[in-house]
C-alpha cells in the first residue's frame, strides 16, 4: 500500500468504527426509553458481542482461505444493508436485536481483516508500530462515534440510531474502493493441520492465553463502563446526552493515544510489559471515578481508564501475532478477537447488574477488583512462559 492507500484505509477504519460505536452508545438509552430497567438495557450490546464472537471464529477461518478484501468489503456492505433494514423495522424488538448482532459481526470482521493486512505488510521491527497505527485509526472512530451518536440522539431522536451506522459506513465503503481494497494480498497457505488443532496449540501457550485474557479485561471494562456505568452515572450527575457523548468521546481519544503509544512501546520495552501496564493502570481509575462531581473530575479518571485499555488492546494483539507463525496468524487473530468479543458481550450486562444491585459506588469498586484479579492471572501466565 502507498501513502494514499494507507490514508484511505485509515479513513475507512474511522468511518466503520464511528458508526458502530455511535449507534451502540444510543442503544441502551433507546431501550430505557421503551421502559426497560437499567439492568437489562445493555441487551443490544450483549447480542452485539455475540455477533462479534461468531465473527471472530468465522473470520479467523476465512482468513486462511480467502483474500482479506473478501472480509473488508463484505463486512461494510452487510453492515450498511443491515442498518437500513434495522431502521425500517426497529419497532420490532427481534429485528432490533438481530440487527445489532449482525453489526457486531461486521465490525469484528472488518477489524480482523485490516489488522492482518498491516501486520503482513510490516517488517518485524515495525510490527508494534503498524498495529498501533491501525488501532489508533479505529480508536479515533471510537472517539468520534459517541459524540456523533449523542448529538444525533439529542437533536433528532433516539430512533435515528441505525442511521448513525448507515451514513458513515457508506462513506467508508467509498474510501475502501478508492484505496483498491478489493486487491489485497492472498492468504498464506494454511498447511496440513486442521484449524481447530492450530487454535488448540496457540491456546496451550501461556503467553498467548495471557494476551487473550488481557484483551478480554480491557473490553469487558471498556464497553461496560463507557456504554452503561459511566453514561448513567453522568445522567445521575445531571448531564445531558450530548454532553455525555462528548465526554465519552474525549475518553476514547485517550484510548486512541494509548493504542498509538502502546504500539511504539511494544517495539521498545516489550509487549508483555505494555500489556501489564495497561491492565494495572485501570485499577485506581475505577476508585477515582466514583468521587467525580464536576466535568473534569468525571472525565479524567475515565481517560486514565481508557488509556490503559488502549495499551492492553494493541499489546495483546501484537503479542498474539508474534507468537503465531505465518500459517496460523488468521486463527490467532480470530482467537484474540474472541477475547475482545466475549468482553464486549459480558461487559454491558455485568456493569448493568453491578450498578443496579450495588449502586454506582460499589459497582465501580467491584470492576476495579475484577481488573486486579485478571491482571494477576495475566502476570502469572507471562511468568510461566519467558
Amino acid at each position: 500500500m502507498g501513502i494514499s492507500s494507507n490514508l484511505l484505509y485509515s479513513l475507512a477504519s474511522i468511518c466503520m468504527a464511528s458508526g458502530a460505536i455511535g449507534s451502540a452508545m444510543l442503544a441502551p438509552f433507546y431501550m430505557h426509553s421503551k421502559g426497560f430497567p437499567v439492568s437489562v438495557v445493555g441487551m443490544p450490546l450483549v447480542v452485539n458481542g455475540v455477533g462479534a464472537l461468531c465473527s471472530d471464529v468465522l473470520s479467523g477461518t476465512l482468513a486462511s482461505y480467502f483474500r482479506s478484501s473478501f472480509l473488508l468489503l463484505g463486512s461494510v456492505l452487510v453492515a450498511v444493508v443491515t442498518s437500513l433494514v434495522g431502521y425500517a423495522f426497529q419497532e420490532s424488538l427481534a429485528v432490533f436485536l438481530l440487527a445489532f448482532a449482525i453489526i457486531g459481526l461486521t465490525e469484528a470482521m472488518f477489524s480482523l481483516a485490516i489488522r492482518r493486512i498491516v501486520f503482513v505488510q510490516s517488517t518485524p521491527e515495525q510490527q508494534g508500530k503498524a498495529q498501533g497505527q491501525v488501532a489508533a485509526a479505529l480508536g479515533l472512530g471510537f472517539a468520534l462515534g459517541p459524540t456523533m451518536g449523542g448529538f444525533v440522539g439529542e437533536w433528532w431522536g433516539l430512533d435515528k440510531l441505525f442511521l448513525v451506522v448507515a451514513v458513515p459506513q457508506s462513506l467508508g465503503l467509498v474510501f475502501l474502493l478508492l484505496a483498491r481494497g478489493h486487491r489485497t494480498e492472498k492468504p498464506v497457505e494454511r498447511g496440513s493441520l486442521p484449524l481447530w488443532r492450530v487454535g488448540k496449540g496457540l491456546l496451550a501457550q501461556p503467553a498467548f492465553l495471557g494476551a487473550c485474557l488481557a484483551i478480554f479485561q480491557s473490553f469487558l471494562c471498556l464497553i461496560g463502563v463507557t456504554r452503561i456505568a459511566f453514561p448513567f452515572l453522568a445522567v445521575r450527575r445531571g448531564l445531558t446526552l450530548d454532553i455525555i457523548g462528548t465526554m465519552v468521546s474525549i475518553s476514547r481519544l485517550a484510548d486512541t493515544a494509548g493504542r498509538l503509544t502502546g504500539g511504539w512501546l511494544c517495539d521498545r520495552i516489550g509487549t508483555r510489559t505494555v500489556i501489564l501496564l495497561g491492565v494495572f493502570v485501570t485499577v485506581p481509575a475505577f476508585v477515582l471515578q466514583i468521587f467525580g462531581q464536576s466535568y473534569i473530575a468525571l472525565v479524567v479518571p475515565l481517560c486514565l481508564m481508557t488509556a490503559g485499555f488502549g495499551l492492553s488492546n494493541v499489546g495483546s494483539t501484537t503479542l498474539a501475532l508474534q507468537v503465531a507463525d505465518d500459517s496460523s496468524k488468521g486463527v490467532a487473530l480470530g482467537l484474540i478477537r474472541g477475547g475482545t468479543s466475549i468482553g464486549r458481550m459480558i461487559g454491558p450486562l455485568l456493569a448493568g447488574i453491578l450498578v443496579a444491585d450495588l449502586g454506582f459506588h460499589w459497582g465501580f469498586v467491584a470492576l476495579g477488583v475484577i481488573s486486579f484479579v485478571i491482571g494477576g492471572g495475566v502476570a502469572g501466565l507471562f511468568r510461566r512462559q519467558r
